[in-house]
């Protein structure tokens, strides 16, 4: 009786140090921590324009308004991540056209002019929808950017980057935009161009380099303040295309292993 009761006694120790031993389980971070722990050490992202030529969609026709022109520029920017601009005389490396005519078909490409002519009447033939209208002027002007750009036609389902014979066909594609894809190749030819995307660039990186804007809030505020401690910025405000250059030092990377890698 005695010994079993030596053996329960032995057996709640090795349990209770087995639970004492065992390190807390860390909580997993929600998606929105992520973000915010990335945001509080990044301070958020800037889009830093270059020098570059740009992708003009020139407005030649009264059927599909400026607005919507407008829409479909920014959309594209934003995907492809070049200057694209609606009825831009100047430094233009890419001439995206859209006009009334009814001879050729709805979309001309003339890859050594890097130009592409998109009809809008033809394709208001059927008397579309506005919402249609729209999706299939986005398609096309999408088919003859990557054309003019020195692309091609893609495997990808819902691309727009196919051969296509009649506005049913056109309908039926799902996007209304090119795939990564099909830009991807298309940027080798933006390039020779020279049409460069935007730099994008964390808040934290532009104040290294001395260009960032003013600081919006709290987070971005701390970072700034920061980053004026370090040596080398005084001198980098004064010459901004000059990167700073800090010593390096021991302590402040092993301090830097402390900081959220997000």
């Amino acid at each position: 009786m005695k010994q079993s009761k030596v053996f329960l006694f032995i057996g709640l120790v090795v349990c209770a140090a087995s639970v004492i031993a065992t390190p807390a389980k860390k909580r997993k971070l929600t998606p929105e921590e992520i973000e915010q722990r990335k945001y509080n050490f990044f301070g958020g992202y800037l889009m830093q324009p270059q020098e570059t030529k740009v992708v003009s969609i020139l407005n030649e026709q009264k059927i599909v308004s400026v607005s919507v022109l407008e829409k479909i520029a920014a959309e594209m920017q934003e995907l492809i991540k070049l200057p694209v601009k609606v009825n831009e005389k100047n430094n233009v490396a890419v001439t995206l056209k859209v006009c009334e005519c009814d001879k050729l078909g709805p979309l001309v490409v003339l890859p050594d002019s890097a130009t592409a002519c998109v009809s809008a009447k033809m394709l208001a033939a059927d008397v579309p929808s506005e919402s249609v209208l729209e999706a299939r002027v986005s398609k096309e002007l999408w088919r003859g950017l990557i054309y003019a750009l020195g692309g091609g036609n893609t495997f990808f389902g819902p691309c727009v980057m196919k051969q296509v014979s009649s506005l049913d066909e056109l309908d039926a594609i799902p996007s209304r935009t090119a795939c990564p894809d099909a830009f991807t190749r298309a940027m080798n030819g933006a390039n020779k161009l020279g049409i460069k995307p935007a730099r994008r660039v964390s808040y934290r990186q532009a104040c290294k380099e001395g260009w960032a804007p003013a600081p919006t809030n709290d987070v971005q505020r701390a970072i700034l303040e920061r980053v004026r401690t370090e040596k080398g910025f005084e001198e980098q405000t004064k010459n901004p295309t000059k990167p700073i250059r800090i010593k390096f030092d021991k302590k402040k990377v092993a301090l830097s292993l402390l900081e959220p890698k997000y």
